[in-house]
């Protein structure tokens, strides 16, 4: 998880001497020569003068950076030298303005405990000038809140925060700017503490200061995009996700004005710092939706700003790898997380300030990491290093955070079998929250929870059910009051996870699982999944989504495992087609699920008023589990008028509420109806770790236990070309096509993957080990059956007819050309805004002919280069037999809503991408969509998910089929295949037999490593494999018109001259 960044400081108005504007403009303007002479002019002046007051506004500019040749070291020399000076005058004011500016100066400089010391040390001073307003110790309060909170100490920056305002609004006149900033920063803390109403109302106070005070640059655009800086975070919190993203924009916006106009060369750093504070918050809100890439690139791209502009010891240049890690984190690309990580873990052990906090939080990500590569020692070395830092930092208490990590630990430890540390560490956390503030709230029924998840991991089943059972009982063993109500909410929404470890664990105790059993325990799941899907309508964050689909998919598996059981036990087929059901239903689930994170989706059909009353209802339910005041009557409401909707929507948008809300679970017992004729589907499905193969035709099924060792494993090798790929077939064969074999009678085969599967093309699959690839033509699935892929057994429909669309034929070939790139490349000015992915884009120069060539073969029309954007797209695909969408595409599979097609770039639309959730919104009515050049991300990771999730939103937007690869393949061959694709389409083939003759007239028309699989067998066909009745292309008929009347002419003047 990322860490959100507050930063807030009081300091000197020092461009109150026209003179000090002027040398600043000459220090912003580079002329540092003149800069210098001009200063010491003015010092000699008033040193001649003995003018104390405005000597110590030099403070900042003798200790200027840039004055000294961007040497902090210096920098801090020379302000220190003229503070000794300043000391003769022994005046208490001169001394603390002097130390307070010098504190400032090391701040800048990365010392930020030198810093707090030296400002304690003017606090002593202050103490003993007797005019309260030169004293300033409510703005010395403040600056040590500032200092403690950048040192990881919240609480002590509460403490001096609330003392400076405390001075503030007793004194006798009204210091708005400072009390807007007090205010600022106070609403910060209490957000880092979770009082959320505390940090409104000081947000809000902070505001209404700066509506009264004077309208300077200062005030209109830097503290103004501070404080908007926190609400956005505070939005964030509130699941107000989508306003949190523009307001950050606004901020990065605001601050930028300021640093055109300013010339106060430290508050210009400082504006700077809080900018890029907020371009990190930014990345933060888009990781917390699941849009990992945008995350990655507005984090990276802070922490390079950083590295340019900062000192070399600044604490955010140790922060900035940590958060980059973070991100990395949400890519998966943990060897570049680790890289980052260790590279801050070096900077904090040189560094010259503790960092408690960062140095705990840099640990605690390295073991997360360490784990993920399955470096075991690493992570366990790691989480204890990081133990004994919080241990350190916190003492005999424990903030959320070490809570957070210790859960980590326990659950580490119990994956490892490491049974007396886990069990300790659990433990550890289970007792303090007994006894500590967190007691009867969610945090203690968290830590109830992993004590009985760690319990049942060790196989401590009996204790594994009296902790679950503590968890389950929970609410009715502690009094809810109004500040609790939020608490009950998420507990209750929380119990399906100790539900199933209840009942795993009294399964896994039975040795005698009788059928009344069973169904007990089938009846507990069923009521965890329905509280689950009430969970759904309150998800704002990538985590909480997570989560979900994480607790779904156990309890779906466990559902699954007891319906199997029950098959077992009576032969009953009623629960195997339960099963079925079962697993067909969790698919759609996890897409339904995905819905909810984005607040921008919406739905070809559905009127805007009806979207926008959709996301209403649905805030209004999240924001009422937060109403401390009235919150079961709040809730109750909200409850209330969301199910009034959904009725209101199952009338009068059936199609949507269904897609959306309806019960998927379907009845399978007139699945056989729905195969087409010579047909047999294969429906492969995981439970647990388990692998089957039910196998269906017109008349029976049957349901087959397979070998899945090594299957992954050889899947990922085979779309990598890695060695021994006729051996990996062949196995692959035995293991998932042999112990069936004899049940596939039929030419037709439908083939439903399940997880890693959705990565192999099973029509590569050989009875008999070839010798060469050109084996594959004659001895492998391809050449025996015509295959075609599905993602559902309930799309399965004999009854639906292909529509006879009037337009045969329409092409989209963006070619990432040099040009293009180009010419997007001294369009964009600024740096934050370019899209390196798409200048790294290959270029797909065949794609452009083959739209070319076929818009001219069907009498269609193509958009190529810069005319096939995003919304040309939008405006033309609809209503055509075939819509050929010959673009870079890529499956998301970590965060599949995230898969995209990606069209040429418009400057004027920074988005020229086409994403899962905005194709819901589109009519692409078609027979068939193709799109060749689909690359999947992470292909072992939630392998399919992103493939899925493209298929059914197309399916949904209108098209009966899409033709896609499962990785990414040449383009040579690709357009080879498709071209071939094409002619037997119009020969009247159907889909999936045009796709196959196509495979094997290119295999053996072809020569050498082109042949391998991995050339070809990657394309493939999902959903509907009726024939596409295409016209007759007019400009052939005229093609052939014209030949033969000039054929006709030529015979009869060679006649005519014979006579």
């Amino acid at each position: 998880m990322f860490v959100l960044l507050f930063v807030f400081k009081f300091q000197a108005q020092n461009d109150s001497i026209s003179n000090i504007s002027y040398i600043q403009k000459l220090i912003k303007n580079d002329s540092l020569e003149k800069a210098s002479k001009e200063l010491k002019t003015h010092l000699d002046f008033y040193r001649a003068q003995k003018n104390t007051d405005s000597l110590i506004k030099y403070v900042f500019l003798v200790g200027s950076l840039k004055l000294a040749n961007n040497d902090y070291e210096l920098a801090i020399k020379k302000a220190e030298a003229y503070g000794k000076e300043l000391k003769q005058y022994n005046s208490p004011f001169v001394d603390k303005e002097a130390l307070l500016e010098i504190a400032w100066i090391y701040d800048d400089a990365g010392y930020t405990e030198r810093s707090y010391e030296i400002v304690e040390e003017a606090l002593e001073v202050a103490k003993k000038i007797k005019d309260p307003k030169k004293a300033g110790i409510n703005s010395i309060y403040h600056n040590l809140g500032y200092l403690s909170a950048n040192l990881g100490n919240y609480s002590s920056a509460k403490k001096y925060y609330l003392k400076a305002t405390t001075i503030m609004e007793g004194a006798k006149e009204d210091d708005y700017e400072s009390l807007h900033q007090t205010y600022n920063a106070l609403g910060g803390m209490m957000w880092q503490t979770s009082e959320l109403d505390s940090s409104v109302f000081y947000f809000n106070k902070a505001l209404k200061m700066l509506d009264k005070a004077e309208k300077t640059p200062m005030n209109m655009h830097y503290r103004k995009a501070l404080v908007n800086l926190n609400l956005a975070v505070l939005n964030q919190s509130l699941g107000k996700i989508d306003q949190a993203i523009e307001s950050s924009k606004e901020v990065i916006e605001g601050f930028q004005k300021y640093l055109d106009i300013s010339d106060d060369e430290s508050r210009k750093l400082r504006a700077l710092k809080h900018q890029l504070a907020a371009i990190d918050n930014l990345g933060v809100f888009y990781h917390s939706v699941g849009e990992f890439e945008k995350a990655d690139k507005l984090v990276t791209y802070a922490y390079n700003k950083k590295a340019q502009n900062l000192a070399p010891d600044d604490n955010d240049l140790t922060i900035s790898p940590i958060i980059c890690a973070q991100a990395k984190i949400g890519l998966r690309d943990f060897k570049a997380g680790k890289k980052l990580i260790d590279h801050a873990l070096d900077r904090i052990d040189k560094s010259k300030n503790t960092q408690l906090f960062w140095h705990a939080s840099a640990l605690s990500t390295k073991a997360s990491i360490s784990n993920e590569l399955g470096e075991i020692e690493n992570a366990d070395d790691n989480y204890n290093k990081a133990y004994i830092i919080f241990k350190k930092a916190l003492g005999n208490t424990y903030n959320r955070d070490f809570l957070d990590v210790i859960i980590n630990m326990s659950q580490f430890h119990a994956s490892q079998n490491n049974a007396s540390e886990a069990i300790s560490y659990a433990e550890e956390t289970y007792n303090f929250i007994k006894n500590s503030d967190f007691k009867s709230t969610i945090q203690e029924f968290h830590h109830i929870v992993n004590l009985s998840e760690v319990h049942y991991k060790l196989k401590n089943y009996d204790k594994a059910i009296t902790y679950s059972n503590e968890a389950i009982n929970f609410l009715y063993n502690i009094e809810i009051d109004t500040n609790s109500f939020k608490d009950s909410i998420q507990i209750q929404y929380r119990k399906p996870k100790a539900i199933l470890i209840n009942a795993k664990s009294k399964y896994a105790l039975n040795t005698d699982k009788s059928e009344d059993f069973l169904i007990d325990l089938l009846n507990q799941t069923k009521n965890s999944l329905d509280i689950l899907e009430q969970r759904k309508t309150i998800i704002n964050s990538y985590e909480d989504l997570n989560l979900l689909i994480t607790e779904n998919s156990e309890l779906f598996n466990f559902s699954k495992q007891l319906l199997l059981d029950l098959y077992y036990l009576t032969n009953n087929e009623t629960y195997l087609n339960k099963l079925l059901s079962i697993h067909e239903s969790s698919i759609y689930n996890r897409i339904r699920s995905r819905f909810n994170l984005k607040n921008s989706i919406t739905f070809s059909g559905i009127p805007n008023t009806v979207i926008q009353r959709e996301k209403i209802l649905k805030n209004n339910l999240n924001t009422s589990i937060n109403n401390i005041n009235d919150g079961l009557k709040s809730f109750s409401q909200a409850s209330s008028n969301w199910n009034s909707f959904l009725d209101s929507i199952k009338q009068v948008y059936p199609k949507y509420y269904k897609m959306r809300y309806a019960t998927i679970e379907e009845p399978m017992d007139s699945l056989k109806h729905n195969i087409p004729k010579n047909t047999t589907v294969v429906r492969y499905l995981f439970i647990d770790t388990i692998l089957y193969a039910m196998v269906i035709d017109s008349k029976e099924k049957h349901l087959f236990k397979l070998d899945s060792k090594n299957v992954e494993d050889y899947t990922f090798q085979l779309t990598n070309h890695q060695s021994n790929t006729n051996t990996k077939l062949h196995q692959l064969y035995l293991q998932l096509w042999k112990p069936f074999e004899k049940n596939v009678v039929t030419d037709n085969v439908i083939i439903i993957p399940d997880g890693p599967l959705f990565n192999l093309s099973f029509e590569s699959l050989t009875p008999s080990k070839i010798n060469s690839f050109k084996d594959l033509a004659k001895h492998s699935l391809l050449a025996k059956h015509t295959i075609s892929y599905n993602y559902s057994l309930l799309l399965l429909g004999a009854s639906k007819k292909s529509i006879n669309y009037q337009k045969d034929f329409i092409a989209f070939a963006p070619e990432f050309n040099d040009k293009m790139k180009q010419d997007y490349s001294v369009a964009i000015k600024d740096s934050i805004s370019i899209d390196e992915t798409y200048l790294s884009l290959l270029p797909q120069p065949f794609s452009v002919d083959l739209a070319k060539e076929y818009s001219r073969l069907f009498d269609g029309d193509y958009f190529i280069n810069e005319n096939a954007s995003k919304q040309i797209f939008k405006n033309e695909a609809n209503e055509h037999k075939i819509i050929h969408i010959g673009t870079h595409a890529e499956s998301n599979n970590i965060s599949p809503e995230l898969s995209r097609l990606i069209f040429a770039k418009n400057i004027k639309d920074e988005d020229n991408s086409l994403y899962t959730y905005e194709i819901y919104n589109e009519n692409l009515n078609s027979n068939l969509a193709i799109l060749t050049a689909c690359e999947t991300g992470k292909p072992t990771y939630q392998a399919g998910e992103g493939m899925i999730s493209l298929a059914h939103a197309f399916n949904y937007a209108g098209s009966e089929s899409i033709l896609t690869s499962l990785w990414k393949i040449d383009e040579k061959s690709s357009t080879q295949i498709i071209e071939l694709f094409y002619n037997n389409i119009k020969k009247g083939l159907s889909k999936d037999k045009a796709l196959q003759q196509a495979k094997l007239n290119y295999i053996s028309n072809n020569e050498g490593r082109i042949i391998a699989p991995n050339y070809w067998a990657g394309l493939v066909l999902i959903g509907d494999t009726s024939p596409i009745n295409l016209k007759t292309s007019s400009t052939i008929l005229w093609y052939l018109l014209c030949v033969l009347l000039l054929i006709i002419a030529t015979v009869y003047i060679i006649k005519t001259r014979k006579k």
